[in-house]
């Protein structure tokens, strides 16, 4: 199922500097629970991917595109 991770990042050094992030993202399980169990290491990745931010939230949204 097509879903989208939306994650609201802030700079490290910056804290109060926040941005939404959406990324779209297929083959989550249906149930929204555990999409959202899925999803969690696409978040850890995306953290190891972009030093110098961290995710302040984040969500997973079915069927939603940008």
């Amino acid at each position: 199922m097509l879903y989208t991770l939306v994650m609201m990042v802030c700079l490290t050094d910056v804290p109060q500097t926040c941005e939404q992030r959406e990324q779209m993202v297929d083959g989550l399980a249906m149930n929204p629970g555990t999409a959202f169990m899925q999803a969690q290491p696409l978040v850890a990745q995306w953290i190891e991917t972009h030093p110098g931010y961290f995710v302040q939230r984040w969500r997973v949204l079915p069927g939603r595109g940008t």
